[in-house]
């Protein structure tokens, strides 16, 4: 295929570079964030399973209620502008959290309306991020790579973060914790302002919202692979975000595991998609995606082994996190191979639309999930209502496998 520049290597293509340093950081926060949220409503303001499933729903609940229209917006403008506001707007709103409780008026209401502000401002960022990769990337032939050097940011970030906010946590209390996510924003905007790179007006046609709306289902639909892992993965994510309702809960009251040790957990787990980053593209070119992709699904049911964790607090630790370290493997693996495709099929202009069709069927159903855990750990206790979701996790394998028997699982340039 021609190429509009001769190939540039990754590491010197300026922009993508502080592009890739500024998710570094941002992301190192968010993984602090996410582990910091939970166990200030456990600890501080004893939250409960259906509170906690109220939270893990917030997180979620943008990409069912705004997705399309964040899509059709995300096709309008200027990415990598947006790219900046989204986390000048997210640091703002963190920095509410540890300003609030430093007064002692920090609530629950005040956590639910930060989580979904927050959770809004991510969805428009990750629907801008993956269709501006291709302005900075010119060469097609090196978009693998670059969503693999994504991929392995979070994960770098997902290793240190968490380990770091169970520290932070456990000797500077989790609002500390919350205020360095806070400034980890700020300082990836200054860096996304500095490094700017190209930043092209997408030329979507300015049709009416409904129109449009239709373009991105029609261009989604039109790409079986990608409808395959989509479906599968949302499959995955209503019995995931369940588990991440009731896993802090049950982590510090049934198993007794302090912060840190959950943070210790959380960075086993993140070693998955720092390996998912490195292993993904040389794995894609000696195995192809076809069944790699299969196994990648039937990794993701690492859930399972939560609530199957017991003995000394040393193998509790162990085996929770050889599950999210299977998890993570295989989501990332999954999400990577899923953007090439889009990236390679998609017109850019509908990029954006694409994405949130994306968001809608994979997080549309995390809401659900999520009240659905918090309830059921209700009903039943936390033990038993894990080892439901946990099999529940399983039901993305039909999904892929299908995909893959059908042949629609394969990467433009393996073919």
């Amino acid at each position: 295929m021609a190429v509009d520049n001769p190939r540039v290597p990754l590491r010197r293509n300026r922009p993508f570079a502080f592009f890739w340093f500024a998710q570094l950081l941002s992301n190192a926060g968010s993984q602090v964030s996410e582990l910091a949220i939970p166990l200030i409503a456990v600890l501080t303001l004893s939250a409960g399973p259906t509170a906690m499933g109220i939270l893990t729903a917030l997180e979620a609940l943008p990409s069912l209620l705004l997705g399309l229209l964040l899509g059709v917006f995300v096709d309008r403008i200027r990415r990598g502008r947006m790219l900046f506001w989204c986390n000048v707007g997210q640091g703002v709103l963190m920095g509410t959290v540890p300003l609030a409780a430093a007064f002692d008026l920090l609530t629950m209401a005040q956590l639910y309306i930060v989580t979904f502000a927050v959770g809004s401002l991510a969805l428009v960022y990750g629907l801008a991020h993956t269709a501006y990769i291709p302005a900075l990337v010119k060469d097609r032939r090196q978009l693998t790579a670059a969503n693999s050097s994504i991929a392995l940011t979070d994960s770098i970030t997902s290793v240190a973060g968490p380990g770091l906010g169970g520290v932070l946590v456990q000797l500077l209390t989790a609002p500390v914790a919350i205020a360095v996510d806070s400034a980890s924003f700020f300082v990836a905007a200054f860096l996304q302002a500095c490094g700017r790179g190209p930043d092209p007006l997408p030329t979507a046609e300015k049709s009416r919202f409904g129109l449009s709306v239709r373009a991105g289902f029609a261009a989604f639909r039109r790409q079986s692979g990608i409808v395959a892992i989509t479906v599968g993965k949302g499959s995955l994510d209503f019995f995931h975000w369940g588990v991440l309702a009731l896993y802090i809960l049950y982590a510090v009251r049934e198993l007794g595991l302090s912060p840190a040790e959950i943070g210790v957990i959380a960075a086993i787990g993140s070693l998955g998609p720092l390996l998912a980053g490195v292993i993904t593209t040389p794995v894609s070119r000696r195995f192809g995606t076809t069944w790699t992709s299969v196994v990648a699904a039937v990794l993701l049911g690492g859930d399972l082994l939560i609530p199957l964790a017991g003995g000394p607090t040393i193998v509790v630790i162990a085996t929770i996190g050889l599950g999210q370290l299977l998890l993570g493997l295989g989501v990332v693996y999954l999400i990577i191979v899923r953007s090439t495709m889009l990236q390679h099929t998609v017109e850019p202009h509908l990029l954006g639309r694409v994405g949130s069709v994306i968001r809608l069927v994979e997080w549309g159903p995390g809401p659900l999930g999520g009240l659905f855990g918090g309830l059921l750990g209700a009903a039943i206790g936390l033990r038993p209502a894990l080892l439901i979701l946990g099999i529940g996790t399983l039901s993305a394998v039909p999904w892929v496998a299908v995909g893959a028997a059908r042949g629609h699982l394969t990467l433009p340039d393996e073919r």
